[in-house]
């Protein structure tokens, strides 16, 4: 197991008492916050260390299909280091999927990161064959005065806010229905070469690759952000095969950014989405898809109150 200093993200050892949030925070959504608020309040209340445990990749059971996850790792990092707590303990699900629970608790949980606390989701499962849960952990720890918080849903809009549910909204290209309760779906990628058609059209967009562990949206035109550096610019991003130009079938992002100009071949550039406004499709001719992509432009203006 990595542990790391959210301050500094050195490796470090964790040799006092501790409250433990628990959970894989794929996502970092609503439901998440309430859990990592949980250990956080706790931790201050007794004036102790404050733990995130979670893992390096999405826990399924050997039947499962593979699962493309909400964030990457360093994005998961990213958001849970703003939560305020002292440490993110990062494990390797394979190496401890198959420990009974009083292991997992006795050499995890009190021997690694000297839990006193803990706090969960109502759903949160561990061990083997995930048979074990929020009130087996109530069990295991009742004896000896520590403490389990296991946190109810969340809901919002009428809906039991979760990574399902969220990773389903990406797939229907449904983004910004997202923001009510997670931060927005992004990808940080290289910018790569592409064929520069845009600028032969006055529209110079930037490509990039979704990292392959990330859930890919919906194809179509999407509102977006772009993060160069400390700037933020307003943009519109294109995801699928670009059906208009020759195209050699694989996805891919492409991405206008509004006000910007430069080169960034090569940059690794962060692409958050807030709206699709339309699905991708092939244009006659390229002045049709140059007139269709001002339009894309305006109504990201408009979204973002630009004149």
């Amino acid at each position: 197991m990595i542990i790391y200093d959210l301050k500094t993200m050195q490796e470090c050892e964790i040799d006092s008492e501790t409250v433990v949030a628990l959970g894989t925070f794929d996502g970092c959504h609503a439901g998440h916050m309430s859990v990592i608020r949980s250990a956080y309040l706790k931790a201050k209340s007794l004036k102790i260390k404050s733990v995130v445990y979670t893992f390096d990749k999405i826990p399924k059971s050997s039947s499962d299909s593979e699962i493309k996850s909400i964030l990457t790792i360093d994005e998961k990092i990213k958001f849970i280091r703003k939560c305020g707590l002292d440490y993110i303990a990062i494990d390797s699900f394979d190496l401890i999927k198959d420990y009974e629970g009083d292991f997992f608790i006795s050499e995890v949980l009190r021997k690694k990161l000297k839990a006193k606390c803990c706090a969960c989701g109502y759903n949160y499962r561990f061990g083997k064959n995930a048979k074990y849960t929020g009130e087996s952990l109530k069990e295991f720890f009742k004896n000896d005065g520590e403490c389990v918080d296991i946190c109810g849903k969340v809901s919002i809009n009428n809906e039991d806010i979760s990574s399902t549910l969220i990773r389903e909204k990406i797939k229907n290209g449904d983004v910004e229905q997202i923001l009510a309760y997670s931060p927005p779906y992004s990808v940080y990628s290289q910018v790569t070469e592409g064929k520069k058609l845009g600028r032969t059209i006055g529209i110079p967009t930037i490509n990039q690759q979704i990292p392959y562990e990330k859930i890919t949206p919906k194809k179509g035109v999407y509102i977006t952000e772009c993060e160069i550096g400390e700037d933020v610019y307003p943009a519109i991003t294109n995801v699928g095969v670009r059906p208009t130009v020759e195209s050699d079938g694989k996805e891919n992002m492409e991405t206008y950014i509004i006000g910007y100009s430069g080169n960034l071949y090569y940059s690794y550039i962060r692409v958050n989405f807030y709206k699709k406004i339309r699905d991708e499709k092939r244009f006659s001719s390229l002045d049709e898809l140059k007139n269709q992509i001002q339009l894309d432009i305006e109504k990201s203006k408009d979204y973002f109150n630009i004149k």
